[in-house]
């Protein structure tokens, strides 16, 4: 440690005083010299006099020569150490001022400060003024990355790589421990504790001082400073005050941060609740449209035809669309049985619920019940709590498709359901009520299945207090041409064709049809010849074979046409068929196109996949 200088504090016009109220006092002439032998006070005392040691804590600073030199050297250990003392108090009594100062700053204006980053720069800047440093920082744990990062530093850090190096590694030690470390690296400290003293000048000399940031039981980071320039030597008072800033800091920062989480997380709330928001108008809106579609799409005026049957059957629909009556719907297969269930339910005051459709004959036994009337949560390994097609149809239509093929236990459970108007799902105990028309449609004779035994008697009233019965399409021919011109519009547009039309022996042929699947059939029949035709109009030689022969009054199948004649090499003819015909027209068209499909599909009328289908057909090599 370096020695007190005697010599340099009574240079001092403020320690001067002691050695003239001694000189006055004490009558005789005395000296006084430090340790090196320079004379203080006094003249130059001669040699081998008596002298009387001044000290300082037990440890010699000086001595003073003359007669009463014990005295005045006693004075001036008591006085020098009085001041010392004094001093002492007064520097601590500033610090603890200081101090003070700077916790209540800290403490008051540090909720001022909005961001992590913020508190940190200020907690720094208000921290110089208590503890000299060249460096300082506030490093932060990223729970995300698992590391330590820098979140707020003051001045320019030390380039050393031993320095860096050891640094690191005390940071590391003190976060996982969560105890502080000082570090004086080649320094050592004077009397007063404050003053630098290189012991090694060629070695890097710093002092350092790291204390963890812990809040909550934990440790969220680390408060740094650092002086090399003009090293001082810290102690444990200058650890105490960093380690009450860093509590300080722990606290601020830390409910800064979750402040800013929770903010961040409520304008994000906000704006996804906009987005919530603009989504469920689109959705509304959608649903709107969606409904409005489906009661145009399923409206009455779907229903095409001009014959006295259909138009009976529009103003029935008409007539019962707005009351809740079972309704019991019969007719052939592919007649639009569904469709006119559809055309009840939209065109009626339950238009905006939701209109579910079971197929009886598709649904087993086994899980009959379950898929009707819904099942509970734990019934077995595995099953969560759903729905049955009664409860979804709840307040809208349930149509049941197909119920002459359904079971005799489950015609059973369906009558039980109609007449109580409650189901209980299966596992349950509790029956739950639901308010749905029931629409029923079949294409057997239900009263022969009765007396059958197939289906119950019961049943058939409960479901036939309404009837509407579809006739087949043989029935009312003039609305055949209505539908195929319905179809072959649509089937033109989906297979971006032009428009079409029927020739009048394709025409004659639909209507001389008996169409014994009805509908449905019709329609098939529409958009096959569509996809086969390779001009803008259907003749007859693009309708199925079937229809040909069995529309034909004689009953006897169609003779080839003759198109056109070839010659053959023995001067006779023979007669060209269809096929052979719509060959040579597509090798002609894709001769002209250099063998392009989609030219020559251009050039022909047709789609690509259309010209590609005939080509297979045809059996033409490409």
């Amino acid at each position: 440690m370096k020695k007190f200088n005697i010599k340099k504090f009574f240079l001092k016009k403020e320690n001067s005083f002691l050695l003239e109220n001694i000189a006055a006092i004490s009558f005789e002439p005395f000296s006084v010299i430090d340790n090196e032998g320079n004379t203080i006070a006094g003249a130059h005392p001669v040699k081998d006099l008596v002298s009387f040691p001044v000290k300082i804590n037990e440890e010699e600073v000086g001595r003073v020569f003359g007669k009463r030199g014990a005295e005045a050297a006693a004075i001036l250990s008591r006085s020098i150490n009085s001041w010392l003392v004094k001093r002492s108090l007064a520097d601590e009594l500033l610090q603890k001022y200081k101090e003070q100062d700077l916790l209540y700053n800290i403490n008051d204006l540090i909720s001022l400060c909005p961001k992590p980053k913020e508190a940190a720069d200020f907690i720094i800047s208000e921290l110089s003024r208590l503890i000299k440093f060249e460096y300082a920082s506030i490093i932060i744990f990223n729970d995300f990355k698992k590391k330590l990062n820098i979140l707020s530093e003051f001045g320019k850090n030390y380039n050393s790589a031993s320095y860096k190096k050891n640094i690191e590694k005390i940071n590391a030690k003190v976060f996982k421990s969560g105890k502080g470390e000082i570090i004086n690296e080649n320094i050592e400290k004077d009397w007063s504790g404050r003053k630098k003293v290189k012991i090694n000048a060629k070695s890097d000399f710093y002092s350092f001082m790291s204390v963890p940031l812990r809040t909550k039981g934990k440790n969220i980071g680390l408060i740094n400073v650092c002086s090399f320039n003009e090293a001082a030597y810290y102690i444990s008072s200058d650890f105490k005050i960093l380690s009450t800033i860093a509590s300080y800091a722990a606290n601020s920062i830390e409910i800064t941060r979750l402040y800013n989480i929770e903010k961040e997380r409520a304008d994000n709330l906000q704006k996804k609740n906009k987005e919530l928001n603009a989504a469920k108008e689109v959705i509304f809106n959608e649903n709107i449209n969606l409904k409005q579609n489906l009661r145009h799409k399923f409206s009455p005026k779907k229903i095409l035809g001009t014959s006295k049957q259909v138009q009976n059957l529009l103003d029935k629909i008409g007539k019962i669309a707005g009351i809740s009556s079972n309704i019991l719907i019969t007719g052939e297969s592919g007649t639009g049985k569904e469709l006119a269930a559809k055309a009840v339910h939209y065109s009626g005051a339950r238009a905006e619920k939701p209109f579910v459709a079971v197929n009886c004959s598709a649904i087993p036994e086994s899980i009959f019940e379950s898929e009707l009337f819904g099942i509970e949560k734990g019934v077995a390994t595995g099953v969560d709590k759903r729905k049955g097609k009664v409860l979804e149809a709840d307040k809208g239509t349930l149509f049941l498709d197909e119920i002459g093929d359904m079971p005799l236990p489950g015609q059973a459970k369906v009558l039980r359901m109609i007449q109580d108007r409650e189901v209980v799902p299966v596992g349950g105990t509790k029956p739950v009520p639901f308010d749905a028309r029931i629409i029923a449609a079949t294409n057997k004779d239900l009263k022969k299945e009765i007396e059958a035994g197939n289906f119950r008697g019961d049943l058939f009233y409960r479901l036939n207090v309404i009837n509407i019965n579809i006739p087949p399409l043989r029935d009312r021919k003039e609305d055949i041409l209505v539908l195929a011109n319905y179809f072959l519009k649509n089937n033109a547009v989906k297979l971006e064709r032009r428009t079409m039309q029927f020739s009048k022996d394709a025409i004659k042929a639909l209507i001389n049809y008996d169409w014994p699947g009805n509908i449905r059939e019709l329609e098939n029949e529409i958009e096959r010849a569509v996809a086969l035709s390779i001009s803008d109009e259907i003749y007859l030689e693009d309708l199925s074979e079937n229809i040909r022969q069995n529309s034909m009054p004689d009953n006897n199948a169609l003779k080839p046409v003759k198109i056109k004649t070839i010659e053959k090499a023995d001067n006779e003819q023979k007669t060209a068929t269809i096929d052979e015909n719509e060959a040579d027209l597509i090798k002609k068209a894709l001769e002209e196109a250099r063998w392009n499909k989609s030219a020559a599909a251009k050039t022909l009328g047709i789609s690509r996949e259309g010209l590609r289908k005939k080509i297979i057909r045809l059996g033409i090599q490409t």
